[in-house]
């Protein structure tokens, strides 16, 4: 392995009603909890609640284990969005470690990502719908 720079494009975002219409491609994917603004009034991303890899991204979001439990943790008139990112097979793990460790969201509580990063050091630079993300992040390797 070596040092890597890894650049995904950020695509959405959709409710659980739209997943339909998510990309049905290699990638990762982020579950965030949005929420009205008070001083727009409009619906806006508040957190990064999970990281996720999935060689379809679409499937991995539509059968993610945690949904329900995701959606139980909102408060009333908050919701449940999500993003897609797309990379192929062969960075897609190391994608997804790197955003769990360099941002630690609070349902990947589990992930041995959190203080481990097991691949050599990784830039990542976000674009896309990237609220919540660091646009720009170097994840060193942790073993």
């Amino acid at each position: 392995m070596s040092e890597q720079l890894l650049s995904p494009k950020m695509l959405g975002y959709w409710t659980r009603g739209q997943l339909h219409d998510a990309p049905d491609e290699s990638g990762i994917y982020c579950v965030f909890r949005a929420a009205r603004d008070p001083e727009t009034d409009e619906m806006e991303v508040q957190e990064l609640l999970h990281v996720g890899e999935h060689r379809s991204a679409r499937y991995g979001l539509e059968h993610h284990e945690d949904l329900d439990r995701l959606e139980a943790f909102l408060k009333p008139g908050e919701e449940v969005w999500y993003a897609v990112g797309l990379a192929g097979h062969a960075n897609r793990e190391r994608l997804a470690a790197a955003l769990i460790n360099a941002h630690k969201p609070r349902f990947n509580n589990h992930s041995e990502y959190l203080d481990r990063f097991p691949f050599d050091e990784t830039t990542v630079h976000i674009y896309g719908k990237k609220q919540k993300l660091q646009s720009i992040f170097t994840v060193e390797r942790q073993d």
